[in-house]
């Protein structure tokens, strides 16, 4: 059957199957996704020195705040002494390969420093748990990895 088509069908069948791959590549672009680490990263980006002073004046403390992940629930365990003055955090989990699993919790730790987010909110993955608290009208800021099972 080869034999029997010329050339220029031949040529015209190899610029079809050129056409769709192309469409295909055009087709396979259009549905990747491209998120950004922030959607408003210029404006995030101005306030960074802000965070920086924040971790600074973190890990000047005498005892730094510490997180225990379970099946149930994340535990975040802030410094007794600042209890008393006010204490409260936000925690971003930021999942770095889909922006959608983002997931940001208000927190108010209980009179023993205890703050448990429930976990079933958060899909399986890799976070990074980004804790913004204050304490006192002193801002803090802290960050970790952990990993949801």
């Amino acid at each position: 059957m080869l034999n029997k088509i010329n050339w220029g069908w031949r040529i015209a069948i190899l610029y079809g199957c050129f056409a769709l791959f192309i469409l295909f590549l055009v087709w396979k672009t259009t549905t990747v996704t491209d998120d950004l680490v922030t959607p408003n990263y210029y404006a995030h980006e101005l306030r960074y020195q802000e965070q920086i002073d924040k971790a600074k004046r973190t890990s000047a403390l005498k005892v730094q705040p510490t997180w225990r992940v379970g099946s149930q629930q994340v535990e975040i365990v802030f410094p007794e002494d600042m209890i008393e003055s006010n204490l409260t955090a936000q925690v971003l989990f930021y999942s770095p390969s889909k922006a959608k699993n983002d997931v940001t919790v208000q927190c108010v730790p209980d009179s023993s420093g205890l703050c448990s987010i429930d976990a079933s909110q958060l899909k399986q993955g890799v976070y990074q748990m980004k804790i913004d608290w204050s304490a006192g009208g002193v801002s803090y800021y802290n960050e970790g990895t952990i990993n949801i099972q």
